[in-house]
Order: C-alpha cells, then sequence, then structure tokens
C-alpha cells in the first residue's frame, strides 16, 4: 500500500470515528434577573428523547450527543423557554451558562437611560421607577388626554390642581412644591417656565413608551432643579413593522379626545407622528355659576425622524406644534350673557414650538458619545375683565457627554448650556421684567458594580449662572444586594434653584396676581434616600411578592414660598430658617397571574421652620394611601378597581383641611385590534365645594380659596382604541 492510500485510509477511519463520537455537555441554569440557579429546569436536545433536569446546583448533565451544530431545548414553569444553539465537540469543559427570564418580571427588565447609563431598574444605584409601555397604553384607554392621573398614581407623587376654575395642575413630590420637580422629554427640558401649569395636561400618554420617576435629589446629571426629583417622558420609537393606534375618547364631563398615532421603519430611515385634539365644553359642577371646568380646545402635532446610518449611530429629529385656548370663570360670560354684575372671566391663549435632535454613536461596547440639543418658544397671553399678560418665551438647551466602561467600571463627562429668554409682548399689564438667563455646566459620573452584590457611584456637577453666580452640586449612591431577595439603597445630593417670579406665577392660572415682596435669593437643597426592597417568588414563579420602603429627606435654604392673602393675590419672597420634608414611602405589589395587588402608604412632615403660627408648607397631605387591584377575568375583559385616601393638609391661613376618598373603578374589552373602556374616576363625588365655597364675592373680579380637594366631581368616560 502507498503512502498515499495509507493516509487517505487514516483520514476517512478519523472522520468515520468523529461521525459516530458522542459528547457530554453540563450546563448551568441560572434566572437573569437574580442569578438565583435553579433546580428542576427540563434541557432537552431538540427532536429527541435525550435530556434532564438541573440539580439543587442549577446543572444538568446530557451525554450522548452527536458532534455538529446541536439545538437545545430549556424549559421551566414560569420562565419563557429559550433555545440555544451550539457547536460539538465544544472548546470549554466547564458548565456552559444559561440565563432563563421570568415570565412575571417584563417591568423589571426594562432599561432606563434617565441616569445617563443604560442599565435594569434593580441594576440602578440610583431608584428609577418606570411606568412602561403596557401601563402608557391601557392610561391611552383610561383617560387620552393627559397623563396626570397615571402619575398621580405613583406612590409619593401628588398632582395639585392649582386654579379653581381652569383646571391646571403641578406635580408634587415629597411634599415639596411642583416648581421643585424636573419635567423632561427624553432627557430635554422641555416644560416649565410659561407652560409650567400646563405642562402634565399636555401630554398624551399615546406619544411615550415609558416614563421614569426619581423621587429625591437628582440634580448632579439632569441639572439644579431636580430637587424634589425629576420625571422623563421617553418617547416611542418606530419598530420593525408599520404601527398605528387611534383613540376616541368621551366623558361625562363634555371632554372629548382624539388622538392618532403612526410609526414605521426601513432599514436607514424610521418614523413617528402622534396627532392630539381636544376639545371641552366649560362645566359648573357645583352650580355657583362658576366653571370648574374650563371650555378648552387643544391640539398637538409631534412628528420624529429616525436615521440609522450604521448599526453604531441613531440620529433623530422632532419637530413639537401645541395650540391651546382656554375660557374659564362666569358661565354668563363664557355663553358670551355678560352684563354689569356678570363679567368675570379668564381668558389664556397658549402657543409652543419646539424642535429638538438627538444622536448618539457607539464607538464599541465600551464608548459612546451623546449630543442632545433643543430649542422651544412659548407664547402666553392671558386676560382677565381687568388684567392682561402677555409675553414669550424663548428657552434653549444643548448638552454633549461621553461614556465609558471598562469592566466594572463606568465613566460619564459631559457638558451642557441652558438659554432661558422673556420679552413682554404689547398689551401686558402685568409688571413682570424682561429678563436673558444663560446656564453653562459640566458634570462626571463615576460607577463601580460587582453584578448581584454591589454598585457605588458619585457624581459632581458645576453650574455657572449668569444671574446668580457659580453652583457646585455633588452626589452619591450606592446599591447592596444583601441576598437574592432583599437589597438596600442609599444616595443623596444637593440641588440649587435659580429665583424666577414668572417660574414661580405660572404654575397658577392667574399669572397677573403675584408680587414679589424683595429681590429673591437662590435656593439651595440638600437632601437624600434610603430604603430597602425585598422580592420572593412562590409556587413555581406562580406568585410574586415585592415590597418596598423608602425614607426621605430634603432641606431647601432661603427658600421661596408663596403665601396666599385674603386680597387673593400671592406674596413671594425668601424664608429664614429654610423647608424640610421627611417622611417614609411604603408600598407592595402582589402578583398572581392574572390578578394583581398593589398597595401604598406615604408619610409626610412638611416644615417651614421660621413660621411659627402655621409651621407646615401648605397643601401637602400628612398621610396618603392608595390601593389598586386589576386583572383579567376572562381572555377579553379585565377589570381595575382603585381607591385613595387624601389626609388632612393645612393651608396658608393656618386652617387644617378634612380628609377625603377618591374610588375609581374600569371595565376593559379587548378583541382583535380594538379596545374599549368604560372608565369611572372618583365615584364618590368627592369635591371641595362640598365642604364650602371656592368662589367668594365680588363676583365682577371675586376671590378664589386655595384648592385642596377636586372641583370637578364624579366623571365617567367612554373610550375606543383601535391599532393595526
Amino acid at each position: 500500500m502507498t503512502i498515499k492510500n495509507t493516509v487517505s485510509l487514516l483520514l476517512l477511519i478519523l472522520l468515520w470515528q468523529l461521525s459516530f463520537s458522542q459528547y457530554t455537555l453540563r450546563v448551568v441554569v441560572t434566572d437573569s434577573l437574580t442569578h438565583e440557579k435553579l433546580e428542576g429546569v427540563a434541557v432537552l436536545l431538540s427532536n429527541t428523547t435525550q435530556g434532564g433536569l438541573t440539580d439543587s446546583n442549577g446543572i444538568a448533565e446530557i451525554k450522548n450527543i452527536p458532534s455538529g451544530l446541536q439545538t437545545f431545548e430549556i424549559s421551566y414553569i414560569g420562565y419563557n423557554k429559550k433555545l440555544t444553539s451550539l457547536q460539538f465537540p465544544m472548546q470549554s469543559t466547564t458548565p456552559y451558562p444559561i440565563h432563563l427570564l421570568q415570565q412575571e418580571s417584563d417591568i423589571e427588565e426594562v432599561v432606563v437611560t434617565t441616569t445617563r447609563v443604560s442599565s435594569r431598574v434593580e441594576d440602578a444605584p440610583v431608584k428609577v421607577e418606570v411606568l412602561g409601555a403596557e401601563d402608557l397604553q391601557e392610561e391611552s384607554s383610561l383617560k387620552p388626554g393627559n397623563v396626570s392621573s397615571i402619575l398621580g398614581d405613583v406612590s409619593g407623587v401628588q398632582i395639585q390642581q392649582t386654579s379653581a376654575v381652569s383646571g391646571n395642575s403641578v406635580v408634587r413630590m415629597q411634599g415639596l412644591d411642583g416648581r421643585y420637580t424636573l419635567l423632561l422629554r427624553d432627557g430635554l427640558p422641555a416644560f416649565g417656565g410659561l407652560s409650567g401649569g400646563l405642562s402634565i395636561l399636555q401630554l398624551p400618554p399615546l406619544d411615550f413608551k415609558q416614563v421614569e420617576i426619581i423621587k429625591g435629589p437628582s440634580s448632579t446629571i439632569n441639572g439644579g432643579g431636580a430637587i424634589a426629583g425629576l420625571i422623563n417622558f421617553i418617547t416611542k420609537e418606530p419598530g420593525d413593522s408599520t404601527e398605528a393606534a387611534f383613540v376616541f375618547n368621551q366623558s361625562s364631563l363634555l371632554e372629548t379626545n382624539l388622538d392618532a398615532y403612526f410609526s414605521g421603519r426601513n432599514k436607514k430611515i424610521g418614523y413617528t407622528f402622534l396627532a392630539a385634539g381636544t376639545h371641552q365644553f366649560a362645566v359648573d359642577v357645583n352650580n355657583d355659576n362658576f366653571s370648574d371646568v374650563p371650555k378648552t380646545t387643544s391640539v398637538l402635532l409631534h412628528p420624529q425622524l429616525f436615521f440609522y446610518p450604521d448599526n453604531k449611530t441613531k440620529i433623530r429629529l422632532g419637530i413639537s406644534v401645541n395650540y391651546e385656548s382656554r375660557l374659564c370663570g362666569d358661565m354668563r360670560v363664557i355663553r358670551g350673557e355678560s352684563d354689569s354684575t356678570h363679567q368675570y372671566f379668564e381668558k389664556s391663549i397658549t402657543e409652543s414650538y419646539g424642535a429638538d435632535v438627538m444622536v448618539t454613536h457607539n464607538f464599541n461596547k465600551q464608548q459612546m458619545l451623546s449630543f442632545k440639543g433643543s430649542a422651544n418658544y412659548f407664547n402666553r397671553n392671558f386676560q382677565t375683565n381687568d388684567a392682561a399678560f402677555a409675553g414669550g418665551q424663548w428657552s434653549g438647551y444643548s448638552e454633549l457627554y461621553y461614556g465609558l466602561t471598562h469592566r466594572r467600571h463606568n465613566f460619564i463627562v459631559g457638558a451642557n448650556y441652558l438659554l432661558d429668554l422673556f420679552n413682554h409682548a404689547p398689551g401686558d399689564t402685568s409688571g413682570f421684567h424682561n429678563y436673558n438667563y444663560h446656564t453653562g455646566g459640566v458634570f462626571a459620573q463615576y460607577s463601580y458594580s460587582i453584578e448581584n452584590k454591589l454598585s457605588l457611584q458619585a457624581g459632581l456637577r458645576g453650574d455657572w449662572h449668569s444671574a446668580y453666580g457659580f453652583f457646585v452640586l455633588p452626589s452619591v449612591a450606592m446599591l447592596i444586594h444583601a441576598t437574592h431577595e432583599l437589597s438596600f439603597r442609599v444616595n443623596g445630593g444637593s440641588g440649587y434653584k435659580a429665583p424666577n417670579i414668572l417660574d414661580i406665577a405660572s404654575l397658577n392660572e392667574d399669572i397677573t396676581s403675584f408680587i414679589a415682596t424683595s429681590a429673591l435669593q437662590p435656593e439651595h437643597s440638600y437632601g437624600g434616600t434610603a430604603e430597602w426592597n425585598y422580592r420572593k417568588f412562590f409556587k413555581d414563579k406562580e406568585l410574586s411578592l415585592f415590597i418596598n420602603q423608602t425614607f426621605f429627606y430634603t432641606w431647601v435654604q432661603n427658600a421661596i414660598i408663596e403665601t396666599y392673602n385674603l386680597n387673593s393675590t400671592y406674596s413671594v419672597s425668601n424664608i429664614s430658617g429654610g423647608a424640610a420634608t421627611l417622611g417614609i414611602d411604603n408600598y407592595i405589589r402582589i402578583s398572581k397571574d392574572p390578578i394583581e395587588v398593589y398597595a401604598g402608604y406615604t408619610f409626610t412632615y412638611p416644615r417651614k421652620n421660621s413660621d411659627k403660627l402655621q409651621p407646615y408648607l401648605t397643601l401637602t397631605p400628612i398621610h396618603r394611601a392608595a390601593a389598586v387591584v386589576s386583572g383579567k377575568i376572562t381572555k377579553h375583559w379585565k377589570i381595575g378597581i382603585e381607591g385613595s385616601f387624601m389626609g388632612p393638609q393645612y393651608l396658608d391661613d393656618g386652617s387644617k383641611t378634612k380628609p377625603y376618598v377618591i374610588l375609581a373603578a374600569s371595565v376593559q374589552y379587548h378583541v382583535g385590534h380594538i379596545t374599549l373602556v368604560l372608565n369611572g374616576e372618583n365615584l364618590l363625588d368627592e369635591r371641595q365645594t362640598r365642604f364650602s365655597s371656592v368662589v367668594l364675592p365680588p363676583y365682577t373680579h371675586p376671590l378664589f380659596k386655595q384648592i385642596w380637594a377636586p372641583v370637578d366631581g364624579r366623571v365617567i368616560n367612554l373610550s375606543i382604541m383601535v391599532r393595526i
């Protein structure tokens, strides 16, 4: 036999042996969230009966595996099934890791971006609460007009109505005034200033994929205004397929909403487009001849274009246009029947135009560069029968930051610039001064993490304000995973708020009624939170329990307090001794498909140390509780019941309000692409006007009491959503 034939024979023998070789696979299966090793997981070689179950260490061994590419099915009750393909023979002899995703934990797997570090909710050193796509889709059916209702369901967040006749509302967090909560859209400060009291009433939930909420000091990365916390509304991005959604809603308070959303994408270009319209008739709920709900017409357009030059770069361009007209006051005047007695009205016309750009480039898995910028113009014309406000506000924001991740380390460095400019318009009688403010800032943040054990974070910001000088804002945060079920978080930081009487006044409707009693000084804040979380799954993951308890404290030095006067004006001044809020925020969530139960309780102790007669911050309930039960009762039907308790609040005159209870319920029917919802809010018809009148004579220019409870009463609405 020749050498050539001998070699060929040996190769054939080797190939024959390899083709019939049998291999062994060892895998270790863990929970993708807790990394707990799972016992009893089935690992099966596809299209065979070969397989095994994991032991108490999460390890399974499968023998007699042929060579070549093989696919394995991994399944476990309460987890999503997983398919894994492996090439045999394998190079490594260590157990192959497999992570399973819990079916019950979709919301916890959401990636949050507000902290500038994309991470899961559980892994962020700073606590971020998320209202996800499912929550917002449901809210689009329940209350399609704006997001105020769903925000009010969050423990520690209070939606405070500020006007007796117009319905304006602000977001209060941890007992502090609404202007201490920073509102963002896609990380950009598109709200505030002249739009402060209107912002959350102009945001339809259909436009957003998630809302991220941080309670407590959040200024180091996001700017000085986030003293009480921040809310970041993150708009939708186009998916792989074309999407369209239409919502029509009609309420018993004569409000009609019509919203439409479209999105689509190919390989290089995508788009989203929201169009929302609202028409509301004026309604006098308590028959005192003054509107409790204003006559409103509003239109919002928000188109966005997305460009994907390559798999590392994303560019987004957006435009927003919003027009709103409100008329409220004496119902005779609204109907065009004014006379010498019936004269009072408030008419507000607002127009806003905005453009924004966001560019993200990932050099590799470790490095990224991000730029975002926006320009907004907000024009407001407000009139009463004897006063007027007219003016326009320009605001601009730009930010550039660089992120680097190296193993357990993460670095962020960045800079931003903020422009805030206001000019009077002809016809203005309010006496507000024109201003032109510029703020430049630099920030840095360092994070260190050991997976499922420890996360540390430290940050520092320096801001220079053109009128009030330099501010330094440090922050620290820490997350400890004590066990798979128990974790602890603690964070602290500082913030500031540059005084702006226009910013304060715009949170209320009658912008002409504010008086600054002296030159205002900047406010400085120091605070933090400490919390523990417990998560446990029972009965093969069918039942889950989550408990959170957070302790919070914030002190505002040189706090600016607005005081309501008997003549319906507001005095605004810094107070000596500052103001402080401290308390405990608790909630518990129990889920067992298809039912979910949520209960929360917040205790807040709000103080202003300089006032011996009335030492409490006004319009902050010391006790607040809420509970929600929801779930599917059949394939097509879903129900929800919600109740909340609002404890006594203190008013500027030292009086104490009565507690009240709000009850709501909804029934949802879903079939195919159509969802029908019958929703009832404030079913017990709790109203402040049941306790006392909110409008006082003289009626030609009435005096209004502080608003501490709903004035619109019971509301029933029916909506239909069609998704294509």
